[in-house]
C-alpha cells in the first residue's frame, strides 16, 4: 500500500515539474516579446517591420504607449533652431489645397516660441482675410500662394507686415503632404469636436459628418478636419485647428525620439527654409509646451456680411495689443510707423524690393504705388513729424536701404508717418 503510494505522488510530482517547464517557457517568451516591444519603440529593432511603410505597427505603437508611462524626453537645444543671437522664433506654417484647378491657401499659422521661458503661441490667420503686400496691392491670404507662382514670398511679407514680426523660417505643404505625415506617425487620432461639422473635402476625397464630442478619426479623416474650410468659414476651420493642437503635441511627445528620422524622411515633402535640424527642434520644443506654456489666437478680426457672403476684416484697434501679447520677441513689441512706398524709378516691383529691406518689427507697409513721375534721381525719405522717434526712423531707413535723402513736410494728413520715393540710385540687395 506504501509502494501505491508513492508512486501515485511521485507521478502528480511528474505533472506539475511540467506545468512548472511549460508556464517558463511561457513567461519567457512573454518577457521576449515586451523586450521586442520596447526595442520597436525606441530604436526600430524588430522583426514585424513589413508594413512600417504602409502604417504604423501594431507593435511600434503598443511601444509608444509603453515608453509614454516612462517618457525620456529632453527639452531640446535652443540652438538647434534660434537664429544666431536670438532668444525667440517665430516660424510661418502654410497649407494649401487644389480645388478645381487652383492652388488655394487653408491655413496660415504663425509659430512663436520663446526659449527664455519655454513658452510659445499658435496664431491663426483667417484666410479670407485682405492684406497689404508691399509693392504688390492688396489680396486675401488664401491667394496669394496662387498668384506667387506657387511660391510662399508674398504670403511671408504679408504676414510679416501684418504683425510687426521678423520670420525666421516658413513651411508650406499641401493638404495631402498633411495627411501622409499624419499617417505615417499614427492611424488613427482622438478628437475633441466642438461642434457638428458636415462636409466633403473634393481634394482629399473624404466626407466628415461628426457630431461633438471626443471622436476617433482616421488619418484622412483627421487631414479633412484640420484643412478644409467652407467659403465664409474659415473661423470654424480655426476652431477645429485649435481643438487638434494639443491632441497634436500629445501624440508629438509620445513619439518624442522619432521626431529627428520623421523629420529626415519626410521634410523633403514639403517647401521649407528649415533645415531638417530647425525643423526637429522646432517641432521637439512645441511637443513640451503644456497648459499655460502654450496659447492659442485668432488675429483680430470683424466679421461682416455682403449679400449672402460672410468676409473677415482685420480689426486694427486690437491688433497692437494682440501682437504684444501673443508674438514672442526679443524685444518689446512698439507701435510701429506707417510706411508709403513710391515708385519712382520705373523699376517693376521695387516697392516689394525696398519693403523687403524694412525691418517689420518697425515699420509697416501701408501703402504702395506709383510717384508723379518715373525720373526722380535720388531716393527721398519724407518725414511727416520731426519728433525724435520718427527721425531717428528715416535715419534707420536710409540706413538700410543704402540710399536716401531726408526731407521734412507738414502734418497734412493722418495716413502715413512717412513716404518713400524711390529714385534711379536705389540699388536692391
Amino acid at each position: 500500500m506504501q509502494d501505491y503510494v508513492g508512486y501515485r505522488t511521485q507521478k502528480r510530482k511528474n505533472k506539475q515539474n511540467k506545468k512548472r517547464a511549460v508556464w517558463k517557457w511561457l513567461v519567457a517568451l512573454a518577457v521576449i516579446i515586451v523586450i521586442l516591444v520596447i526595442l520597436g519603440a525606441a530604436v526600430k529593432v524588430y522583426p514585424f517591420n513589413r508594413a512600417w511603410d504602409k502604417t504604423v505597427d501594431g507593435f511600434t505603437w503598443l511601444g509608444r504607449k509603453i515608453r509614454g508611462i516612462f517618457p525620456k524626453s529632453k527639452a531640446p537645444r535652443p540652438q538647434q533652431f534660434l537664429e544666431e543671437g536670438k532668444k525667440t522664433a517665430n516660424y510661418l506654417i502654410v497649407v494649401t489645397d487644389q480645388l478645381e484647378g487652383a492652388t488655394h491657401t487653408n491655413t496660415v499659422m504663425l509659430a512663436s516660441y520663446d526659449s527664455r521661458d519655454q513658452s510659445g503661441s499658435l496664431i491663426y490667420l483667417p484666410t479670407d482675410i485682405r492684406v497689404q503686400v508691399p509693392g504688390a496691392g492688396e489680396d486675401t491670404l488664401s491667394n496669394l500662394v496662387e498668384i506667387d507662382d506657387g511660391r510662399v514670398g508674398m504670403t511671408l511679407e504679408a504676414v510679416s507686415n501684418l504683425l510687426g514680426v521678423q520670420i525666421d523660417r516658413y513651411v508650406m505643404g499641401t493638404d495631402r503632404d498633411v495627411r501622409l505625415v499624419l499617417s505615417k506617425i499614427q492611424p488613427t487620432y482622438s478628437v475633441e469636436v466642438p461642434s457638428k461639422v458636415t462636409f466633403t473635402d473634393g481634394g482629399l476625397k473624404v466626407t466628415v459628418n461628426f457630431s461633438s464630442g471626443r471622436r476617433d478619426l482616421t488619418a484622412s479623416q483627421t487631414a479633412a478636419y484640420v484643412t478644409f474650410a467652407q467659403e465664409g468659414k474659415e473661423l470654424d476651420l480655426i476652431k477645429r485647428q485649435m481643438s487638434f493642437a494639443p491632441e497634436f503635441l500629445s501624440v508629438s511627445r509620445s513619439i518624442f525620439g522619432e521626431i529627428p528620422s520623421l523629420t529626415a524622411r519626410y521634410a523633403g515633402l514639403v517647401d521649407t527654409s528649415a533645415s531638417d535640424r530647425q525643423l526637429t527642434g522646432f517641432w521637439q520644443a512645441f511637443s513640451l509646451l503644456k497648459g499655460d506654456k502654450l496659447q492659442q489666437a485668432t488675429v483680430p478680426v470683424k466679421e461682416i456680411r455682403i449679400e449672402k457672403s460672410t468676409m473677415h476684416m482685420l480689426d486694427t484697434a486690437r491688433l497692437e495689443a494682440f501682437e504684444k501679447k501673443y508674438i514672442k520677441s526679443d524685444s518689446a513689441l512698439s507701435s510701429r510707423l506707417r510706411v508709403e512706398i513710391l515708385n519712382g524709378n520705373g523699376v517693376p516691383g521695387v516697392g516689394q524690393q525696398v519693403a523687403l529691406q524694412l525691418d517689420p518689427s518697425t515699420f509697416k507697409v501701408v501703402n504702395n504705388g506709383n510717384a508723379d513721375n518715373f525720373d526722380h534721381p535720388d531716393t527721398v525719405i519724407l518725414l511727416y513729424s520731426n519728433d525724435k522717434k520718427t527721425v531717428s526712423a528715416g535715419e534707420q531707413i536710409k540706413n538700410e536701404l543704402g540710399v536716401g535723402r531726408i526731407e521734412f513736410r507738414p502734418p497734412s494728413q493722418n495716413v502715413v508717418d512717412v513716404t518713400v520715393v524711390v529714385g534711379k540710385d536705389f540699388k536692391p540687395e
